[in-house]
């Protein structure tokens, strides 16, 4: 009798073990599953960054054109002497710059951007900007009844002007590196 007993007992046991076992494997299970879905989520992350950069690339390119770097200069020089083209060449620029700040700032909103988007495009702000026509620019985008800017935006650009001072201009930049 005590045969069958201690039989029963190891049953038991090992059907509780088992039992444990389970449920040690499902919660194992369930916990891989969860950084399989976090992983994925980096990726899609990645990937609509990836996606959005490249694309805005390809839209700044084709919106420079072939002698933007004139353009640039003589912002830097001689803006008095831009033609009609060149003033166009630099508000579709300067729109482009505004559209990917603002894109951004969307993308961090929701998630998609983990970093802060006010460190976006520094550099490119001040090469485009700072200089006589950029705060021109920028003041007559907060008197635009329909304008595209938000004041959040045109605060940050204006903010960042401030931050130019002390960086070389585009010209300036070239001159260096062309003298290297």
């Amino acid at each position: 009798m005590r045969t069958t007993r201690r039989w029963g007992d190891n049953m038991r046991d090992v059907k509780n073990l088992i039992e444990i076992v389970s449920v040690l494997g499902l919660l194992i299970g369930l916990g891989l599953v969860i950084a399989q879905l976090r992983q994925n989520e980096q990726l899609i992350r990645f990937q609509i960054a990836t996606e959005f950069r490249f694309n805005q690339d390809n839209n700044r390119s084709a919106i420079k054109g072939e002698h933007f770097s004139k353009t640039l200069a003589k912002l830097q020089t001689a803006p008095e002497s831009l033609t009609d083209n060149e003033l166009l060449e630099f508000q579709a620029h300067a729109r482009s710059l505004v559209s990917e700040l603002d894109m951004r700032r969307v993308l961090a909103n929701v998630g998609i951007f983990e970093s802060d988007w006010r460190i976006w495009l520094r550099p490119e702000t001040c090469d485009l900007m700072n200089n006589s026509i950029g705060p021109v620019w920028l003041e007559t985008q907060r008197k635009v009844p329909t304008r595209i800017l938000d004041d959040e935006m045109l605060d940050e650009l204006e903010r960042r002007l401030g931050e130019c001072s002390d960086r070389p201009s585009f010209l300036e930049s070239v001159r260096h590196v062309q003298l290297q």
